[in-house]
């Protein structure tokens, strides 16, 4: 191996089996690393070469040029774990400080006239993208997640949801209030007991909703919101019902608390019954 253009080939090869930013890291390289360092060698590789790299990428957001810092890292890293090299040039590169950001949650009054709605739309034409949204906005699930999520893995008696593999890589167990079950409930009664909850009309995974929420948020007269608003309203719903920072993670499946308590920023203020309190207080608006 001499070139960075290998080191990716190799470093691709890799991670397809561990990271599940795969495709984000494979387009990092073909788009942007590869074409401007792809011909140098890495043993001859320098810390200026680099930061010039970074540096060259001023039209991308600050966030989007630390997530290529960290493949940058990750890359050289390997490459040292190989024994390519003794140091990693990389080491020891510092991120840019990211603005911080307001996650957007629903208030109670926008979250009762969004679901009003779309259960409206249900009973009209019981879709599975319908359905999907309605799951997402009771369960506080990613949009991933709930789209993977397999009927059987559900357990009614004891009312939780298995995942399999979430964004940290991890399983989980998500409890599921009685709204959730009930949207499950109707599933699988269309489909049976196995394979995915929200399906496609060719039996694949439910396509993203996202032109749907948009059009669904319009006819409840709410600001618009996205699918992942839903896990923010969920969250923020949540730690208003217990006060309870640590309540929030577990029901989230965040690994740090540091994540959580973003949530503390936007909702001013045992896990089956938080979700049912949680649940009740937004449908009050």
């Amino acid at each position: 191996m001499t070139t960075i253009a290998d080191l990716c080939h190799a470093y691709t090869m890799y991670s397809k089996e561990y990271k599940k930013s795969y495709r984000s890291d494979c387009s990092k390289f073909n788009k942007y690393i590869i074409p401007q360092l792809g011909n140098m060698k890495i043993v001859e590789v320098t810390r200026n070469d680099l930061q010039h790299y970074i540096n060259g990428l001023t039209h991308l957001q600050r966030a989007t040029r630390n997530r290529h810092i960290a493949i940058i890292k990750a890359l050289f890293t390997f490459a040292r774990e190989q024994e390519y090299i003794e140091k990693s040039p990389a080491a020891g590169m510092r991120a840019y400080k990211e603005p911080a950001s307001l996650r957007k949650a629903m208030e109670p009054e926008e979250f009762a006239k969004f679901i009003r709605v779309l259960k409206n739309e249900i009973l009209v034409e019981p879709r599975d993208t319908l359905s999907l949204i309605m799951l997402l906005a009771f369960s506080g699930l990613r949009l991933g997640e709930a789209r993977s999520a397999l009927m059987q893995d559900v357990d009614f008696k004891k009312s939780t949801l298995f995942l399999r593999d979430t964004k940290s890589g991890d399983s989980r167990l998500v409890p599921l209030c009685g709204e959730a079950k009930e949207i499950i409930l109707m599933q699988k009664n269309k489909y049976g007991s196995n394979g995915l909850i929200f399906r496609s009309k060719s039996g694949g995974m439910a396509t993203e909703p996202r032109r749907l929420m948009t059009a669904l948020c319009e006819k409840a007269g709410i600001d618009k919101y996205t699918p992942h608003s839903l896990r923010y309203t969920a969250g923020s719903a949540m730690l208003a019902a217990t006060r309870d920072l640590y309540a929030v993670k577990r029901f989230l499946g965040h690994k740090n608390i540091k994540t959580t308590e973003i949530y503390a920023q936007y909702f001013g203020g045992q896990q089956h019954a938080d979700v049912e309190r949680a649940m009740a207080l937004m449908l009050k608006g």
